[in-house]
């Protein structure tokens, strides 16, 4: 048997897992517009959701918290971009609503909560408000995709109605979203901590958060498969699995599974 000859990549190409990464934000903003008005006729109508145990839309669609004023909010956003994560918390921010009245929901105390362990109490940074910022937007995106998750299908049978599911089943999910985005933060201010060549921009608190994130990420690791098949539907599996860090984050795109093959 003659053996398979990969050509190589293109010069300058990105090495697989970047590029993975950036096709899975693509889909990910395509389902966004593609559901959009689909997402606003189901909060509209509000209340309960059909397939949902424990909660309502209402907690569903809450925004992320502002980024600071000024120039700290802006060297944040500019660490958003450099991340390639503008695009994660501003549609949150455009789209999302205030919190109820009775206090903020589930997802987004536990998206907060992953920001505070990873920050550890050093706020005021660039990086600590980014890492906030996306944190949030993770219990947004969650939210989004479960508002119209019993439109959707298995994400292995492709069989519509992928079955009832638990708020905790969110929380967790929320948290290994959160936490991956967060790391995808710290990385890209590592990046630029190396890049400026100066011992003034050696911060020791950002190497420690992003140490943090790392150790959570393993520690996670274990529950991810449980967690797909609970959360069963298409668009919120591949949102979980291509933001966590794990050893299956983009089996499906290694496997050359096609890509938004419902839409």
């Amino acid at each position: 048997m003659t053996p398979l000859i990969l050509p190589p990549r293109p010069p300058g190409s990105p090495p697989l897992a970047p590029a993975w990464q950036t096709l899975a934000d693509g889909l990910l903003t395509q389902r966004f517009h593609l559901h959009l008005d689909e997402w606003r006729t189901v909060v509209a109508a509000g209340g309960a959701l059909p397939d949902l145990v424990g909660s309502d839309v209402a907690v569903l669609t809450q925004r992320p918290s502002p980024l600071p004023e000024g120039g700290d909010g802006d060297a944040a956003l500019g660490l958003l971009d450099r991340a390639e994560l503008a695009f994660w918390w501003e549609l949150p921010w455009r789209y999302g609503s205030e919190a109820p009245q009775n206090g903020q929901g589930a997802l987004r105390r536990a998206a907060e909560a992953v920001a505070q362990n990873l920050i550890a109490g050093q706020s005021g940074t660039a990086w600590g408000d980014a890492v906030t910022a996306v944190s949030g937007a993770a219990a947004w995106w969650v939210g989004f995709l479960t508002v119209i998750r019993h439109r959707g299908v298995h994400h292995i049978t492709l069989e519509p109605d992928p079955g009832p599911l638990h708020e905790q089943a969110l929380i967790t999910a929320v948290q290994a979203v959160a936490l991956g985005m967060a790391t995808r933060v710290l990385e890209a201010a590592l990046r630029d901590s190396e890049n400026s060549q100066t011992s003034a921009n050696d911060d020791p608190g950002l190497r420690a958060a992003y140490c943090r994130a790392i150790e959570a990420g393993i520690r996670g690791e274990a529950e991810l498969p449980s967690l797909l098949d609970e959360l069963a539907e298409l668009r919120l599996v591949d949102l979980v699995s291509t933001s966590a860090r794990w050893r299956g984050r983009f089996t499906k795109y290694a496997g050359g599974t096609g890509a938004g093959q419902v839409e």
